[in-house]
């Protein structure tokens, strides 16, 4: 048994060591088991899993004690991007009072700058409803070819660029939106002076309508200009352009990739340090968090896929090959291995 107490208030962190039960743990704590598994997204029947951390609530006291910190916490933004699907207008009221603001995925872009897809009414009612601000992604994704440099220099070059602009503040017109998130990626790094000028004028005339500009940001924590994927975001110059930056502080590991971390906590810092130092106050950046894994079979070799896992779905795995969850603390992130 392994318990942590957090630093802010007296909040337990239990690690499940072998063979305990949902049940034996409550009666460590003295507390119902159905308040841990309501907590941790639990039934009371499910099996633990080695190495996963479960938070107790403790009592009222405790909670006394979460209302008063949460009360006077510095205010956060957040942010949550969200695919379309036949259910994805209830999970929008389930996790949208959490959202500032929701990425609705995606709205590809064509060579002349119209948008393609159409925006699901139901996902913009839910949004609505629980005071999200539904945001539509906008990129230069082909179906066939991924993130593609080509397009992505025909939206942005002057001939196509104003058609572009007309059709969003048109876009925001029609379903009475407060912005849009820009998701450009792969774009040639010597499009990088030209995608500063586009940004700076998208965000120009998003402003004068009262619009607001997300741009995603690949990570980096130098300035290469020539590099591929990030050369053409230059950090300095788009800061003072954009409303919130959200920086993709992830995917170090990655589908095609080998075995690792997909967020290494010092990569995180380093790459926020540098945002810092170049241009992006503190109060316009949202950090990528990961909130899925990669499953790789070994041994891995260069044409072995990676699989995406969600939480549930790491528990999932443990239980099945009877493995423990570990904590790297160099990496500051769990793992599994079997």
């Amino acid at each position: 048994m392994s318990i942590c107490h957090s630093e802010v208030l007296d909040l337990v962190i239990h690690r499940v060591s072998q063979g305990e039960t949902l049940y034996g743990i409550a009666g460590v704590y003295g507390v119902p088991a159905s308040s841990i598994a309501e907590v941790n997204g639990l039934s009371e029947t499910e099996e633990l899993v080695t190495g996963m951390e479960l938070v107790i609530p403790v009592g009222d006291t405790i909670n006394n004690q979460l209302l008063r910190v949460l009360q006077n916490r510095p205010s956060i933004e957040t942010l949550g991007y969200l695919l379309p699907g036949a259910a994805a207008a209830n999970l929008v009221r389930q996790i949208g009072p959490d959202l500032t603001y929701l990425g609705l995925f995606d709205f590809p872009v064509t060579e002349t700058g119209e948008i393609q897809g159409t925006l699901d009414e139901d996902i913009l009612t839910a949004a609505n409803e629980v005071n999200t601000a539904l945001l539509p992604v906008l990129t230069n994704n082909r179906a066939e070819e991924g993130f593609s440099p080509e397009l992505g220099h025909s939206i942005i070059e002057a001939a196509n660029r104003q058609n572009f602009i007309g059709n969003v503040l048109e876009m925001l017109d029609q379903y009475d939106l407060r912005g849009i998130i820009i998701d450009f990626e792969n774009l040639n790094p010597e499009d990088r002076n030209l995608f500063t000028e586009f940004i700076g004028q998208l965000a120009q005339e998003l402003h004068d309508d009262g619009k607001i500009l997300i741009l995603n940001l690949a990570p980096k924590w130098e300035d290469v200009p020539d590099a591929s994927w990030s050369g053409f975001f230059d950090y300095s110059a788009l800061g003072p352009l954009v409303d919130r930056a959200a920086i993709m502080t992830y995917e170090w590991g990655y589908i095609s990739g080998p075995p690792q971390p997909t967020a290494p906590i010092e990569n995180v810092r380093r790459v926020l340090a540098f945002a810092l130092a170049n241009n992006i106050p503190a109060d316009k950046i949202l950090m990528g968090m990961t909130l899925y894994g990669y499953n790789w079979e070994l041994p891995d070799t260069p044409d072995n896929l990676a699989t995406t896992v969600t939480q549930p779905g790491v528990w999932d795995l443990a239980r099945r090959y009877g493995a423990s969850i570990q904590f790297d603390e160099t990496a500051g992130q769990p793992s599994l291995n079997s």
